[in-house]
């Protein structure tokens, strides 16, 4: 594969990543407490099953989007690139809490706060929480400094993560309606990933090529 076909496919990942980091938190509850697993419960597997599928996608893109700007973005690019990818593949494992909390919620109620207070499980979501949102917002910063790709790509995707996360845990432990900034973050995060990739996939990718080179 030619580094041009590299970029272009990266960028189609990308694209899909980023409009299905939006579409999993428009579907997915605001909420997974045992009422709204039980109630909810083809929302809260169809978020999940959209957010796998993000994660993969953004796998398969991150390494052209990084390498794309990889002689410009420094250390701080590489340390990004690996916190974001790792950080990535830990959601996606994550992502099967959604598919076994509908059978708990219903068999066995007391095995959910079980499994969420479980070390190895814990372990995961700090891992999770520092590789992907903290990756984001780094990765950003990088691609800001290695001026390859569109400034407001970089902008977007370190605004829209520390947004995301901490909109997550307010509308969980505070309010759940402030989950409209869990939205509009994704938004934020998904439009930013998004435009990163159409500017490898489109004829932008000649000015990307040529500053990479």
């Amino acid at each position: 594969m030619s580094t041009k076909d590299l970029y272009r496919w990266s960028g189609i990942a990308c694209i899909l990543a980023g409009l299905l980091i939006v579409l999993t938190t428009l579907v997915h509850p605001s909420r997974e407490t045992l009422e709204i697993i039980l109630e909810q419960e083809l929302r809260l597997v169809a978020g999940h099953w959209l957010g796998t599928f993000s994660c993969g996608f953004l796998l398969l893109g991150l390494p052209g989007l990084y390498a794309a700007q990889s002689e410009r973005a420094g250390r701080l690019g590489l340390v990004s690139f690996l916190m974001l990818f790792f950080g990535t593949l830990f959601i996606a494992v994550s992502h099967s809490y959604g598919f076994i909390a509908p059978v708990l919620a219903a068999q066995a109620p007391a095995m959910l706060d079980a499994i969420n207070a479980y070390p190895p499980v814990v372990a995961l979501n700090g891992l999770l929480a520092v590789g992907y949102f903290l990756g984001f917002i780094f990765f950003g910063i990088a691609t800001l400094r290695a001026r390859v790709l569109p400034r407001q790509t970089g902008i977007l995707m370190a605004i829209g993560s520390p947004l995301l996360l901490v909109g997550g845990v307010l509308s969980q432990l505070v309010f759940e309606a402030l989950f409209i900034v869990v939205i509009l973050s994704a938004l934020v995060l998904g439009l930013g990933l998004a435009a990163a990739g159409y500017s490898l996939w489109s004829h932008k990718e000649k000015a990307v090529l040529r500053s990479a080179g």
